[in-house]
């Protein structure tokens, strides 16, 4: 009779060493600095400090028409970037950014330059935003600040307000559980990031869905290949009037 209580007791505390711990809730992060350390460290950490250019190959469904190669470059630098798309191999648009001017350029390759200081503002910001300017802060100045918290289908994400220097601002969207970015909204358009690979040590998100709201303007980026060497400057000139 008395080697009963003794047994529950011995039963009660082996269920309980047994027992899977009950996973804790992260954290929210104690202030943007914070948060950005840990997404840098989710996503290769040191690594990034190794990257001095970027070179991305993949394709791209555009409305009524799917699977459109593309090339972007960067130089992880200085906010700049150019992206081209080819059909058949031929250059059949491309924009970019060198840091002072925007242009343009279809077919013909002929440049249409961009001067308009809010058109440029748009632009240093998307060019910022494509070289992850957040995890190389003293190559690409911004002002950081946390926006709120925003939850969708069951995923909790902290919300980081970026502002680069002399760019419109844009929000990051980074999924608490993990620290990688999820969403990122930038005015009327954002992009929904997902399938996350690793390149040279950082990953980077290999699908992401872009658009306004509007279905006919959605687009959907499929990254296939990423170096991150140096990119040549004159890369991000305007094109001569024979396209490349």
């Amino acid at each position: 009779m008395h080697n009963r209580p003794v047994l529950a007791l011995i039963a009660f505390v082996a269920a309980a060493i047994a027992a899977p711990a009950v996973a804790r809730a992260p954290a929210a992060p104690s202030g943007p600095a914070a948060l950005l350390a840990e997404m840098r460290a989710a996503c290769g950490g040191d690594a990034w400090d190794r990257v001095e250019g970027w070179s991305e190959t993949g394709r791209v469904d555009l409305p009524g028409r799917p699977g459109v190669p593309y090339e972007a470059f960067h130089s992880m630098r200085a906010p700049t970037m150019v992206t081209r798309n080819r059909i058949d191999g031929r250059i059949v648009r491309q924009s970019g950014y060198d840091g002072s001017v925007g242009w343009r350029a279809g077919p013909d390759g002929q440049a249409r330059i961009e001067r308009d200081p809010a058109a440029l503002r748009r632009m240093r910001r998307d060019a910022y935003l494509s070289s992850f300017g957040w995890f190389l802060p003293a190559r690409m100045p911004a002002a950081f600040a946390l926006a709120g918290v925003e939850t969708r289908d069951g995923r909790t994400f902290d919300v980081v307000r970026i502002t680069p220097e002399g760019a419109d601002s844009f929000d990051l969207w980074v999924d608490r559980a993990t620290r990688r970015i999820a969403r990122i909204v930038a005015g009327a358009e954002y992009a929904e990031l997902s399938d996350y690979r690793e390149f040279a040590g950082i990953c980077t998100a290999t699908t992401g869905r872009q658009g306004d709201g509007d279905p006919a303007h959605e687009i959907v980026l499929h990254v296939e290949t990423v170096e991150t060497g140096p990119v040549a400057a004159s890369v991000f000139s305007p094109p001569s009037a024979s396209p490349r």
